[in-house]
């Protein structure tokens, strides 16, 4: 009699403890509002709720630091990189922290890696947007003038105050090359608090977080074939497996212009101060976002043998290269994430 009891109550318990266990369900919310591309976030939630809270929270967060890395508008409130490329020449301006962060994260890199990718080459791709929107190549004595006010050592960062400082008045910043990928890893980090099964997927910049919750045991992410990228078919290059890491492709066919029958793109060789001519594109995989974006343009504008040199020293980094001519290049461990 007792024994029948103890299994009847035990089976009530199991019923009632299923019952309370809701599914998770696989959601998805894209957006355009911010770093002037689409931006899609996927993951796991118990219900639609649950992931909307966790999304929506993810797009204030883009939008925040969409607003305080834009180097085209400035915003009530705030002082962003408009406002230093308009002041920091004459005054120390005092700037939210999440953009002494980057700057300061940019600097520890440009230290560790130098010669390749310079955020102080702002007024170098200024003269490069202005000539691409009117259709036209940059005067050559205005690049080479631009380019004798791009050393990043002229920009004082005091974090104790919280300000920044240009002692070069000419000088310009620019965080194209890093401000995405770094956007993105400071919003993954907070949704691995709320969602920690997710995908975001910003216009070439993908962060993967934990593994999906349909039985696989990672994300699939596609690179695309930049040659039929050009024309429109959108044909896929390959595919790689990935959790709790990034994937970020550099590209020469993702914003270009062209004049006189030949294409422009927007990733400008700091020697040549003309695009980089190695590549179609380059795919870094690594943990951090913002250091997949870094990676991805220094590759882009170094040597093939040194940017393999560079990539296989490297914890937890692979890279893909696709040369001018076609071919293919892999670090050692890159096709074990293809599948």
């Amino acid at each position: 009699m007792k024994k029948s009891l103890c299994l009847l109550l035990a089976m009530l318990l199991c019923l009632s403890g299923c019952s309370r266990q809701v599914p998770y369900q696989r959601y998805s919310m894209s957006f355009f509002e911010y770093f002037d591309t689409i931006i899609t976030i996927t993951g796991y939630a118990q219900s639609q709720a649950e992931f909307d809270e966790a999304a929506n929270q993810a797009k204030e967060q883009f939008g925040q630091l969409h607003r305080l890395f834009d180097n085209y508008n400035e915003y009530s409130g705030i002082n962003n990189l408009r406002t230093l490329n308009r002041l920091a020449g004459s005054e120390a301006v005092k700037v939210e922290p999440e953009l002494m962060d980057l700057l300061t994260y940019v600097k520890g890199l440009q230290d560790q890696y130098p010669g390749k990718v310079n955020i102080a080459m702002g007024a170098v791709l200024s003269l490069w947007h202005q000539a691409r929107e009117e259709g036209r190549l940059p005067d050559g004595d205005a690049l080479a003038h631009a380019a004798e006010h791009t050393d990043f050592n002229d920009v004082e960062l005091n974090k104790q105050e919280n300000t920044v400082f240009f002692r070069d008045p000419e000088l310009k910043l620019d965080l194209g090359a890093v401000a995405k990928g770094y956007a993105v890893e400071r919003v993954a980090q907070t949704l691995s608090q709320t969602m920690p099964h997710f995908l975001i997927n910003a216009g070439g910049n993908v962060r993967c977080g934990e593994m999906p919750m349909d039985g696989r045991t990672a994300w699939s992410v596609s690179i695309q074939n930049p040659d039929t990228a050009l024309t429109g078919q959108g044909d896929l290059l390959t595919t790689v497996s990935a959790a709790n890491c990034s994937l970020v492709t550099s590209g020469d066919y993702q914003r270009y212009f062209e004049v006189d029958g030949v294409r422009y793109h927007h990733i400008i060789d700091p020697e040549t101060l003309y695009p980089a001519e190695r590549y179609h594109s380059v795919s870094v995989v690594t943990p951090d976002s913002g250091m997949a974006d870094f990676l991805s343009t220094y590759l882009f504008v170094s040597s093939p043998e040194d940017g393999l040199a560079l990539v296989e020293s490297l914890k937890d980094t692979e890279a893909l290269w696709v040369l001018s001519d076609g071919s293919i290049q892999r670090s050692s461990g890159f096709a074990a994430l293809e599948s």
